[in-house]
């Protein structure tokens, strides 16, 4: 672990801004309460993340949005293998094309992002040069855009600071 800390002391926006900043590339780890974010880095850009009790997986924001059928979500999650990735065996069936597939995972990334900015305690930890496991979309949104939308979205629910 290359720099770790407390979201108390500084919170999620600093940490992210800092290593946007310092153009680092790797893990950044968020644990709040039994929840667990995840943001990796590619020169300080952020490319991909991930939270472990997220509210809605890609399969059910996919037939919620009528992307895709139900029908072909549980055909889908029965033809997966383990090490396959959901978004895959749907592209190849033919329930979704790639350029949809990546929209929601981008969709999926950015309500990470807008979750963390909520975030007043807890554990960071950045990993220096670690990078997601067999991941095939990466965003490529600005830091500060998902910042500033996160901070609207708190200011809309009267949460804000």
């Amino acid at each position: 672990m290359d720099l770790r800390g407390n979201i108390a002391v500084f919170g999620p926006i600093s940490i992210l801004q800092l290593i946007n900043l310092a153009q680092s590339t790797g893990e950044l780890t968020f644990e709040s309460g039994a929840n667990t974010a995840r943001v990796y880095f590619d020169n300080g850009s952020v490319t991909f993340a991930e939270i472990a009790n997220r509210r809605m997986k890609l399969g059910e924001y996919l037939v919620s949005e009528g992307v895709i059928a139900r029908e072909h979500l549980e055909s889908a999650l029965q033809m997966k293998g383990e090490r396959t990735r959901l978004g895959t065996v749907l592209v190849e069936m033919g329930a979704i094309d790639a350029v949809s597939l990546r929209r929601a995972i981008e969709e999926q990334i950015k309500e990470v992002m807008y979750e963390l900015v909520r975030w007043k305690t807890g554990r960071f930890r950045f990993s220096n040069g670690r990078r997601p496991k067999a991941q095939d979309v990466f965003i490529d949104i600005p830091l500060d855009h998902l910042i500033l939308e996160g901070l609207k979205r708190l200011d809309e629910e009267g949460v804000a600071r």
